[in-house]
């Protein structure tokens, strides 16, 4: 029987009711990660990697060799074969037994944050979750030398959700794949900011650190923690078919999951 569009990287039922073994569920969200990773513009070809660690200690990851609206469930690797996915995802992982999930991407407004002598600066409310806990670590060209892991795992310990990667790019991480991507999002988002108000040329109106404090305490409160409102829409806007390309809101394929 023919294989519908999109068909390869909806979820299953048993994961719409929350149900299923845990590399069952776990392959059906970062499924649904790379899809979004693609429909909000946030990928880079083949590149990047988005990963999970399973119970076991096993890890998830981005196959590296397929466009990211392409990647499903099954698609999800045990090894990436990548060295440098290997090295960055691993260094986490070591560092952080806390963190299950790791989105690591090249988004333009973070790479242009990180390329800056003041890199990330907290100027509004979707940045207030990144208030003192973004980390950061200088580029080493491509990260093929497994001395770096050592390095990375040094910088990320502690309360940290951000890795800002110096002239290269960053990773979020959270107890979720929900979370890991939705910080990864806002983080993007809160770097487009910062680029934008450069951009006047006008001085930058920062906050104070007593309502930075607060905020980032908020970020973190039931409800407001990255990905606990916004992940069950999430996966609705990724069980819909679009045409490749076309970007989030446009028109729908012909297919069993249309919006």
């Amino acid at each position: 029987r023919p294989e519908a569009p999109g068909a390869r990287w909806l979820l299953s039922p048993s994961a719409e009711r929350g149900g299923g073994d845990e590399e069952t569920r776990l392959r059906e969200e970062l499924g649904v990660a790379h899809r979004l990773t693609s429909d909000f513009g946030m990928d880079q070809l083949v590149w990047n990697h988005i990963s999970a660690r399973l119970g076991d200690g096993a890890i998830l990851i981005t196959p590296g060799d397929r466009m990211y609206h392409e990647i499903g469930p099954a698609d999800l690797l045990k090894s990436s074969g990548n060295v440098t996915a290997d090295i960055i995802h691993a260094a986490v992982y070591s560092a952080r037994p806390d963190v299950k999930a790791v989105v690591h991407l090249h988004t333009p407004s973070a790479v242009a944050v990180s390329c800056l002598e003041e890199p990330f600066v907290c100027l509004a409310q979707h940045g207030a979750a990144f208030h003192g806990r973004v980390a950061f670590h200088d580029w080493e060209g491509i990260s093929d030398d497994a001395d770096e892991c050592v390095r990375i795992s040094a910088a990320v310990k502690g309360d940290f959700n951000v890795l800002l990667m110096r002239n290269h790019g960053f990773c979020a991480f959270g107890a979720s794949v929900a979370e890991a991507w939705v910080l990864a999002f806002y983080f993007e988002k809160s770097c487009e900011t910062q680029m934008l108000a450069l951009q006047t040329g006008q001085a930058l109106r920062k906050p104070g650190e007593d309502v930075l404090a607060h905020a980032s305490k908020q970020a973190y409160l039931p409800g407001f923690r990255a990905g606990d409102s916004e992940w069950a829409a999430l996966e609705r806007l990724a069980k819909c078919t679009r045409r490749v390309g076309a970007g989030v809101g446009a028109g729908a394929e012909e297919g069993p999951a249309m919006c």
